[in-house]
């Protein structure tokens, strides 16, 4: 006889069995991962769902990715670098405002930097650098910008170059003529005040009867300084600016210079 209104009470295998939803796409938003489905950590037969490294898949975009069908790598990276060099800047009221003048050329560096890269099917797409090993020390540059009046300095260098033909005069506008374009002051002029003295003392029409060198620097032969002037043998200031140029090409200041002639007698 059946009896009615009794029933078993369902057993654990009766209970709802929890499953793992698949994981369907990444979404990647600037730095943030969204993963759409959800995954639960059952007990059940079924296969669980990929592993995905979410920092692999931070990059720097709005993409969207379907994570059964892209390759996504997260590595580290070591590459040699150039490391560029820093400035050093004067300022200097005696030249002329929009001139700069290099003293001294920067030099780049070298580092070993580290990277971590993020890839997506080979492709990558973010790189942070995580650390660095300077291999070679980057030289500085020696800069001297000019902040002087223009039109002062115009004025003043074109007066100076109408009282040439003395040696006070001649004097006078090499000073002012190698702060200009050189960026030499005081000292540097001293040491070519000293280097010309000992060369020609200053005298435009000085002639090396042994040699045939000839003018304020001394030029060997002469016809060399025709490069800054067809007026060479007569115009103290076209003898100044190729002799302040042959300083600066070959010893880089006149100091420099002075020094090997204090050695070689010749310069």
């Amino acid at each position: 006889m059946t009896q009615r209104g009794r029933h078993r009470a369902p057993g654990r295998h009766a209970r709802p069995k929890s499953r793992n939803v698949p994981l369907t796409s990444a979404i990647v938003a600037g730095a943030a991962v969204l993963l759409t489905g959800g995954i639960t950590a059952a007990n059940s037969s079924e296969q669980a769902p990929p592993y995905v490294d979410a920092a692999a898949l931070a990059i720097e975009s709005t993409i969207s990715y379907d994570v059964r069908d892209n390759d996504l790598t997260n590595q580290i990276v070591t590459e040699k670098s150039e490391v560029d060099f820093t400035s050093s800047v004067t300022e200097d009221p005696a030249i002329a405002a929009g001139v700069e003048i290099v003293k001294k050329p920067g030099k780049k560096g070298s580092a070993d930097i580290t990277y971590r890269v993020k890839s997506i099917d080979g492709k990558e797409v973010s790189r942070v650098e995580i650390s660095r090993v300077v291999a070679k020390e980057p030289v500085a540059a020696v800069v001297v910008r000019g902040t002087g009046d223009p039109d002062e300095i115009a004025v003043a260098l074109s007066t100076a170059e109408d009282k040439t033909g003395t040696k006070s005069g001649n004097k006078e506008y090499a000073k002012l003529w190698i702060n200009q374009k050189y960026g030499w002051g005081d000292k540097q002029f001293a040491c070519l005040e000293t280097l010309w003295f000992k060369e020609s003392n200053w005298n435009h029409k000085a002639t090396n009867s042994s040699s045939g060198a000839y003018g304020i620097p001394q030029s060997l032969p002469g016809r060399k300084m025709a490069t800054f002037g067809d007026d060479w043998k007569t115009n103290p200031a076209t003898q100044i600016k190729w002799g302040a140029n042959y300083i600066e090409d070959r010893y880089d200041t006149p100091c420099g210079a002075l020094d090997f002639f204090h050695v070689r007698n010749w310069y």
